[in-house]
């Protein structure tokens, strides 16, 4: 296969589009042509060098009736677009989490096989999901999971299937600086979508029972969003709309929150605790889901589940205050030093070269 057709619905800067961004550059650099059908939006998959665009409108707005208007109109352009390559040969569909199934469908009438990189699972599905997962099961050819626990969780006997974990671009790691003195207020970080599910209630409630501490929040929506969704914070607490790039905050940072509500939301990897480990910067995370597969308890950082809020503040203390900082934020780094660039572009490619 030298010729890999990529698509993702909605490009934004979250988690997702991040990984595929990783893995185009990847496959452009061993010399592979590379294709990218994908929505107008701002976000991590913008200005690829080597790379042919097909960009098409897609948004969220409020009026549920609109956006899926929208929805239909990404599908169809996907689908009509890229039947283009029924008589192509050498010639593969990679789409990026289950949402695209309109390139799934011109696949299936060009007898194109489809690699799925999976990264989510839904914890209550709707219809839409429900019809995602449907398309992916009966014509996936081959798919990738993000970590052991997502696979688990989809696994059947029939399915073809491997686990490539995350790993963080040259970009970002030629940006990493391990801070060598870290100075009090402490500053706790949490970068996450602006969802209930994700625990950002939760986070402004650890601000206001932690005065000693500074608190800085960065959500994956806009400034106008983001001034509706909060009121009445503390002071010790900063918010910011999504970030291009988040290099300084993670340099300020002396210590990552992930907040997911377990029964609401499983993460399946966690991208930004891996973010924060190569600065040296020890985490708290949810007990569940892929993060257990990146942070040990007392070694790394703490598994808390973000309902037991008091369980929370323990561990924040104790991080900070017990002595143990320098001891936790060095196995941080040491750990991040696992999920390698160059490891995971050459297992997706050896999973290309098998079909």
């Amino acid at each position: 296969m030298k010729k890999v057709i990529c698509f993702h619905l909605y490009n934004d800067y979250s988690g997702s589009p991040k990984v595929l961004s990783l893995v185009v550059r990847g496959l452009v650099e061993k010399g592979y042509s590379v294709e990218l059908y994908t929505s107008n939006t701002d976000g991590f998959l913008i200005g690829l060098e080597g790379v042919v665009y097909h960009q098409f409108r897609y948004n969220w707005t409020k009026n549920k009736i609109i956006t899926l208007l929208w929805l239909l109109y990404a599908q169809m352009y996907m689908f009509f677009s890229s039947l283009k390559y029924m008589h192509e040969k050498d010639t593969l569909f990679y789409v990026n989490t289950i949402c695209p199934v309109g390139a799934v469908f011109s696949a299936v009438l060009c007898n194109i096989p489809v690699i799925y990189h999976v990264h989510e699972k839904y914890v209550n599905p709707n219809i839409l999901h429900r019809f995602y997962e449907l398309v992916w099961r009966w014509f996936s050819t081959k798919t990738i999971f993000v970590s052991k626990y997502l696979q688990k969780q989809y696994f059947k006997r029939n399915m073809n299937s491997v686990v490539v974990y995350n790993a963080l671009s040259d970009d970002f790691l030629n940006n990493v600086k391990v801070k060598e003195h870290r100075c009090k207020p402490y500053n706790i970080l949490m970068i996450c979508s602006l969802k209930h599910y994700k625990g950002v209630h939760i986070f402004v409630e650890l601000a206001k029972r932690l005065p000693q501490y500074r608190f800085t929040l960065i959500v994956n929506g806009s400034q106008d969003d983001t001034t509706a969704f909060f009121s009445n914070i503390s002071t010790n607490l900063t918010i910011y709309p999504a970030q291009k790039r988040v290099f300084d905050f993670l340099y300020q940072a002396d210590l990552l929150l992930n907040l997911s509500i377990p029964s609401l939301w499983i993460e399946t990897f966690g991208l930004t605790l891996l973010e924060a480990m190569s600065y040296g910067v020890p985490v708290i995370s949810p007990p569940a889901g892929g993060p257990v597969e990146l942070v040990e308890n007392d070694y790394n950082g703490f598994l808390v589940d973000s309902r037991d809020i008091e369980a929370v503040i323990e561990k924040i203390i104790y991080i900070f205050e017990s002595g143990e900082y320098e001891r936790l934020s060095k196995n941080a780094k040491s750990k991040s030093l696992l999920f390698d660039r160059v490891d995971m572009i050459n297992k997706i490619e050896a999973q290309i070269k098998e079909i």
